[in-house]
């Protein structure tokens, strides 16, 4: 599931996969801004069929953790 989501990071971003790991973070991320966060929400929200909360979004600061989120959902 992460490469699907580093995938989907890297889609948003305008990057090459290769360039987006597990370990890729908001803060890494020049262009990883507020606008950028939602459009990955929502990309991610949208591919997994799943609903994250609010708390959950502000807590998605890397690839990984935003996975691992997701592998949580039912």
């Amino acid at each position: 599931m992460t490469q699907s989501v580093n995938e989907l990071v890297a889609d948003i971003l305008g990057l090459d996969p290769s360039e987006v790991d597990d370990d890729y973070s908001r803060e890494a991320a020049d262009n990883w801004d507020s606008l950028n966060h939602l459009r990955i929400i929502t990309a991610v929200e949208r591919s997994y069929s799943v609903s994250l909360t609010m708390k959950e979004i502000e807590d998605a600061t890397s690839v990984r953790r935003l996975a691992e989120l997701v592998s949580r959902k039912p």
